[in-house]
């Protein structure tokens, strides 16, 4: 379950675009951050999930972030400002059969394409030829089909999808997705004949209702409806964290943004990202560790050095140490107060922080101390 938000130049307070995702699996699986550089490929196949497809010849440079199993990813953003976050969305036309999984088609798209329309088309291209289908769980049997919110520098889509059908729209100003179709008959384009309802044609009702995804769809838009015309970084981060209800801190709920595993709720957030798209430039503040609410979001710039796709058990140890520091404050309110007035401060630093290489190397000394403080 995850819920992903984008705010156009139209609806921030600085003429930038906003995207934002909380990626919720499942609480053990680690999310990961890996850079994958742009790269000329001699060999005609690619390896994703589970099953091969044709090459291109030559492939853009992405920051992924990534539960750390699965070839694709949850999120991400490539070089030339496209930014993509997918949704389970439960459909008539799921497929058990091994083909690609909706986190092949993020990485397939960011690193083919040079625009949001481009990427939407380079989906579409894919998902008529192979189809979609597979496990998508960790360790639990999950299958679904896929909603995608897609942006660059200058607009946005949503695009959703059945099997290989498909319909999708272009964002007017602000547009957030969770685990339910949002797409009526109100789509640009589509693979069936306009005037199809698509949520109601092809949505299965029960699994949208216990995923809760209208619920917490209803809640990241209506926040973004309210801050239209003011809505920043922060503003991003603050719906990220938000709780239905005080309990849910510990006792987890599918209708909360920030979402805690417990007892039946076996989905947590493992990690979230908000990016700043603005006058050529790409900012990326990400977690790198569960539940949002209690993590701190580190400032990353695209050519700043992440881990590699050779470097998987470190990029797991990474998220570990600050899962265990959740799990630890997640005992002791009062630790977590402790906590959170030292996150907020430093955050506060990040927000406001030059994107050059020395201070945002200091910066991610000043978490990874914090981290330490906090664990003794």
């Amino acid at each position: 379950m995850c819920d992903t938000m984008v705010a156009l130049k139209n609806s921030t307070v600085d003429n930038s675009v906003i995207f934002a995702k909380n990626s919720d699996r499942e609480p053990s699986e680690p999310h990961i951050g890996i850079f994958v550089k742009r790269k000329n490929h001699k060999e005609k196949k690619v390896k994703c999930t589970y099953i091969e497809i044709d090459q291109v010849p030559e492939t853009y440079a992405c920051i992924l972030f990534k539960p750390s199993w699965i070839w694709g990813a949850e999120m991400g953003v490539n070089e030339y400002g496209v930014i993509i976050g997918n949704e389970a969305v439960f459909t008539k036309l799921i497929s058990k059969e091994k083909s690609l999984i909706g986190m092949d088609y993020i990485r397939l798209a960011l690193e083919r394409s040079k625009s949001a329309k481009e990427a939407i088309n380079v989906i579409i291209e894919i998902l008529e030829k192979y189809g979609q289908g597979g496990k998508c769980g960790y360790t639990k049997n999950l299958f679904y089909d896929n909603s995608y919110l897609i942006a660059d520098f200058e607009e946005a889509y949503v695009l959703e999808t059945a099997g290989k059908d498909w319909a999708y729209k272009k964002v007017e100003d602000i547009y957030s997705i969770s685990n339910s179709i949002t797409l009526r008959d109100n789509y640009d384009e589509s693979s069936f004949e306009k005037g199809i309802d698509f949520k109601k044609t092809f949505e299965k009702k029960l699994f949208a209702k216990i995923s809760s995804g209208d619920f917490r769809r209803n809640i990241t838009y209506s926040k973004l409806k309210s801050l239209q015309g003011k809505i920043d970084i922060k503003n991003m981060i603050d719906i990220l964290r938000i709780h239905t209800d005080s309990k849910n801190f510990i006792n987890g709920s599918l209708k909360s943004i920030c979402m805690h595993s417990w007892s039946l709720i076996s989905s947590e957030t493992t990690g979230s990202f908000v990016v700043k798209l603005k006058d050529g430039e790409i900012k990326i503040y990400a977690t790198l560790s569960p539940r949002s609410c209690s993590s701190i979001f580190k400032p990353i710039a695209f050519n700043e050095f992440l881990y590699s796709e050779d470097e998987v058990s470190s990029a797991e140890n990474y998220w570990n140490k600050r899962r265990n520091l959740v799990q630890k404050i997640s005992k002791d309110e009062e630790l977590k107060r402790k906590f959170e007035i030292a996150r907020d401060e430093l955050e506060k630093e990040i927000l406001n922080a030059e994107f050059e290489k020395e201070i945002l190397m200091n910066l991610w000394d000043k978490e990874d101390n914090l981290i330490n403080e906090f664990l003794i």
